[in-house]
C-alpha cells in the first residue's frame, strides 16, 4: 500500500475532513460509474453511491489491509448497488425470454479479436437486468459463480446458466449492431 494512502486512511479514522475529501475524490468517479453500470437509472445510482460512501466511512475502521483499498471499496459499492436493486424489487431470479428470439448457439463463430468497449456496454444495457448483472459480476468485477450465487441468493448453476445466456444474447445483439452499421454505410 502506498504510504500516502495509509496516511489518508488514518486521517479519515481520526475524522480529518481533508483526508475524507481526498479519499472521496480519489474514488468518486470510478464508484459512480460502477453504480450507474448496475442500476442504469441515474437517480438510483446516485442514491446507492451516497449510501455506499457513508458505509465506506463508517466501516473504514474494519479495513484490514488484506486486499487493496480499491478492491475493498469496490465491493462495498457493488453490494450497495445490488441491495438497491433488491429493494427496488428489480432483482428476480428468473427472466422470461422468448426462446425463439434468443436461441443458444452451438458455438460462437467468427468472434473478433477486439470489441468496441462502448458498444459492448451499450449492448449490455439491452440485456435483461439479471443477465447483465451476472455478466458484470463475473466478467468485469471478477466474482466467481459461488460468490455470485451467494450475493444474488441463487443456486450456483443458475449463475452459470445465466452467464451463458447473457453471453449468447450479447453476442447476438453485437451481430445485429454490426449488420446495422454495415447497412448504414451502404
Amino acid at each position: 500500500m502506498v504510504f500516502a494512502e495509509k496516511q489518508v486512511i488514518e486521517g479519515c479514522l481520526k475524522g480529518d475532513r481533508l483526508s475524507q475529501q481526498t479519499l472521496y475524490n480519489r474514488y468518486a468517479g470510478k464508484m459512480l460509474a460502477i453504480c450507474k453500470r448496475y442500476l442504469r437509472d441515474m437517480e438510483h445510482a446516485e442514491d446507492a453511491f451516497q449510501d455506499a460512501f457513508v458505509k465506506v466511512f463508517l466501516h473504514l475502521k474494519n479495513f484490514t489491509f488484506q486486499s487493496t483499498l480499491d478492491t475493498w471499496i469496490t465491493r462495498i459499492f457493488i453490494n450497495e448497488a445490488i441491495n438497491k436493486l433488491r429493494n427496488l424489487k428489480r432483482l428476480a431470479l428468473q427472466v422470461s425470454i422468448d426462446e425463439t428470439t434468443w436461441q443458444m448457439p452451438d458455438a460462437i463463430e467468427n468472434t473478433p479479436d477486439k470489441f468496441d468497449s462502448e458498444m459492448v456496454l451499450m449492448l449490455m444495457n439491452k440485456l435483461p437486468e439479471n443477465y447483465s448483472i451476472v455478466l458484470m459480476l463475473f466478467a468485469i468485477d471478477g466474482y466467481s459463480h459461488k460468490e455470485i450465487a451467494e450475493k444474488l441468493s441463487m443456486p450456483e448453476s443458475t449463475s452459470r446458466s445465466t452467464l451463458t445466456r447473457a453471453r449468447s444474447m450479447l453476442w447476438q445483439l453485437y451481430k445485429i449492431e454490426i449488420k446495422s452499421h454495415e447497412s448504414r454505410r451502404v
